[in-house]
């Protein structure tokens, strides 16, 4: 009887504990905010609308989700409200907020905030105006080892993000100095894409995603994918591997909130974008978007961005 009692008083413990554990799993009543620190329609809004859409069309929250937009500061501005907030709000990363710090550009880093969720990533692209006189990423690199400073690559939105550092990454292994590349930043990648159609660069480095639509247009052509492999919905367009220069780089997109949450507010977002990650809408917007499947939880994202942070550091180092 003795022993009867225990096993039940061990049961109530056990049903008390995950009762308490349970209900602090959630956040404060009110709206959700997803922060995108850009302008809209760059490769953050691309990501925040479509976890926006998966959110509330499966009502996996109970309340309306929305996006504001916070651009400036390559990213600074938008995350450093983030942090004054502090509830119901959370953020798009991406290595911008690691690149910035070791540039010495910003003194926000990864540890300033909580990381959530990896959720997706895809390929860098090389864009020409339509009628360009070069044909191949290999060319255009060609032209600029034969003159230097010549060549005018556009990026957005921010110094030192993938969209350069990709480019400039792929020349050094061509063998050129990434202080011969005569780079032109702009605030969006929809202005780079206006900026390829006046021609007043050259060339552009962006995303597979932002670049889609005006290739598909054709108002812009594709001269190389940072992939492996020829992806599935571009198969006209050579890796940079198969012209000659052994560079392969995906481009990652993370979600953030600010520091210093609680356990349960971060089991609350594990909860919500393991949901998002494996649900059929979100596998068909990845497909749609030309994105792959890259979902990692808070503790994974956390351990994630410290490799990060090395790798951008050695990588980086190699540009100076």
């Amino acid at each position: 009887m003795k022993r009867l009692g225990l096993l039940l008083i061990m049961i109530m413990a056990l049903v008390s504990f995950d009762g308490r554990k349970t209900a602090s799993i959630h956040l404060a009543d009110g709206p959700i905010e997803i922060v995108v620190p850009a302008d809209p329609q760059g490769g953050w809004d691309a990501t925040a609308k479509a976890v926006q859409s998966v959110i509330e069309h499966e009502d996996m929250l109970g309340r309306p989700v929305r996006i504001v937009y916070k651009p400036g500061g390559g990213g600074d501005i938008g995350w450093k409200y983030v942090n004054e907030r502090k509830t119901n709000i959370v953020s798009m990363n991406s290595s911008l907020l690691l690149s910035n710090e070791i540039l010495g550009q910003s003194r926000l880093k990864a540890a300033d905030f909580t990381p959530l969720a990896i959720i997706a990533k895809e390929w860098q692209t090389v864009a020409l105006p339509k009628d360009s006189k070069f044909k191949s990423g290999k060319q255009l690199l060609d032209e600029i080892k034969k003159h230097p400073g010549a060549v005018r690559i556009g990026f957005a939105p921010g110094l030192g993000n993938d969209d350069q550092l990709s480019f400039a990454r792929a020349a050094e292994m061509a063998g050129i100095s990434a202080f011969d590349i005569r780079f032109f930043q702009y605030g969006s990648s929809k202005d780079v894409i206006k900026a390829l159609i006046r021609h007043d660069i050259d060339a552009a480095s962006m995303t597979i995603s932002e670049a889609r639509d005006s290739s598909k247009k054709g108002d812009i052509t594709l001269a190389a994918v940072t992939s492996d492999k020829r992806l599935s919905g571009f198969s006209d367009i050579p890796t940079w591997k198969e012209q000659g220069v052994p560079f392969v780089f995906a481009h990652w997109r993370g979600i953030m909130g600010p520091k210093g949450m609680t356990e349960g507010e971060i089991a609350y977002w594990d909860q919500a974008f393991k949901k998002v990650a494996s649900s059929a809408e979100w596998k068909q917007r990845m497909k749609r978007e030309d994105w792959e499947s890259f979902y990692k939880n808070s503790s994974e994202a956390k351990h994630f961005l410290e490799e990060q942070t090395e790798f951008y550091k050695e990588m980086m180092s190699s540009e100076k």
